[in-house]
């Protein structure tokens, strides 16, 4: 679930990283979006501790594109998890991690939230169909969990 991020490694890299924090009776594969492919397999082995073995769609897009879908994430912030804070709540089940040069974030958002992140994320995502199908395929395992 919450992954502290020690290595100062990480400020080589921008990621976008999409992890479902709950209980499930169905696997929801967590997304990692980085500018570079290197940035996402650090995030993934480092943070996630999944090795090349173990399933999380890897996504390498523009660095215009991230910037994006970071701005999109920022705007929506969802609530934000402070160091120390214990196990969210249950209503609070998708973390995403935000690791730039300049900012290192975690947010954790109600599914409803989630959903509208999502289909935000979505809708940037027009000319990588891979990355939009992954991102509704997460929205569509999670929207089972709605408040209301």
């Amino acid at each position: 679930m919450a992954h502290t991020i020690k290595s100062e490694e990480h400020v080589k890299y921008s990621v976008l990283a999409i992890e479902y924090i709950g209980e499930s009776d169905k696997p929801v594969t967590p997304i990692v979006i980085s500018d570079s492919k290197a940035g996402a397999a650090w995030y993934r082995n480092a943070v996630l501790k999944r090795g090349e073995s173990e399933f999380t769609y890897i996504h390498v897009v523009n660095a215009s594109l991230l910037e994006k879908l970071i701005a999109d994430v920022e705007a929506l912030k969802g609530t934000v998890q402070q160091k120390g804070e214990k196990n969210p709540t249950p209503s609070e089940t998708v973390s995403v991690a935000v690791i730039t040069l300049e900012s290192n974030n975690k947010y954790l958002y109600d599914t409803d939230s989630a959903i509208s992140l999502l289909e935000s994320l979505q809708k940037r995502c027009d000319k990588s169909e891979s990355l939009r199908s992954d991102l509704a395929h997460f929205r569509d395992r999670i929207r089972p969990w709605r408040v209301n």
